[in-house]
């Protein structure tokens, strides 16, 4: 992503909503431990060598990884260690990385740069706090567990369900988070069922990966295709027949 108007070289203000986005990617955990929380916006390829200040080339990390991967990008220090535990005694690094954090190192590393990268995902967070402001760290920590507690009232990850129809504002339009805000979106009234119908519906929902309103949604829209096309079909089955000519009497 080479661009010529991102800051290299040196460390700008982020947005709140690119801090949230990176500190919740890999569920919340360092890339690189995988074990204690992110609290740190690690640059991917140093600052120190010319690495962009960019949400790009972030990952989420613990500081006490961060502060042991030093000025060098992953790989670096892969290699690094690669090295010291052929040659522990020649300095390639200050200490073994524990053996569940070596192994998977760089797909963990992948898949992380691939959620944080995730446009959906980008947008989601960018369209409920873009806005939030941050004066100190303490601001981000108050934002991430506002962050935390959002995602948590859903059933999905909402970024990952469908959307209705685009609008021509720059909103959320994730059906099962603010679809309902959409301009032509209209809400319809609940029906009442019975227990054994109502677990039958969620154990749908859950095997179609799915919340309970959104495949009632989709099955209502199923019928009404459905009864369109039957109305279709009938009107097509239905003979024409000349209408009747009246005879003159003579």
């Amino acid at each position: 992503m080479a661009d010529a108007t991102v800051p290299r070289g040196s460390r700008t203000k982020q947005a709140t909503y690119v801090w949230l986005m990176s500190l919740t990617a890999n569920e919340g955990l360092c890339t690189y431990c995988a074990v204690r929380p992110s609290t740190t916006l690690d640059h991917e390829q140093p600052v120190a060598g010319n690495g962009a200040d960019v949400w790009w080339n972030f990952l989420p990390a613990c500081k006490p990884c961060n502060d042991w991967k030093r000025g060098r990008s992953p790989m670096e220090w892969l290699i690094d260690q690669k090295l010291h535990r052929e040659h522990p005694r020649d300095g390639f690094d200050t200490r073994k990385m524990p053996l569940r954090m070596f192994a998977g190192f760089e797909t963990r590393i992948e898949r992380v740069r691939r959620e944080i990268a995730d446009p959906d995902r980008r947008d989601w967070f960018r369209h409920h706090f873009g806005a939030a402001r941050y004066k100190n760290k303490s601001d981000i920590w108050g934002h991430l567990e506002l962050c935390r507690k959002t995602l948590a009232r859903y059933p999905h990850l909402p970024w990952t369900t469908p959307s209705v129809d685009p609008s021509e504002s720059d909103v959320c339009t994730r059906r099962i988070c603010c679809g309902w805000r959409h301009p032509d979106s209209r809400t319809v009234h609940g029906v009442i069922i019975g227990r054994s119908e109502y677990a039958a519906i969620s154990q749908a929902a859950f095997e179609s990966d799915m919340s309970v309103g959104d495949l009632t949604a989709t099955l209502l829209l199923r019928h009404l295709r459905d009864r369109h096309n039957t109305m279709l079909n009938n009107s097509h089955m239905v003979p024409h027949t000349s209408p009747s000519i009246p005879t003159q009497r003579s």
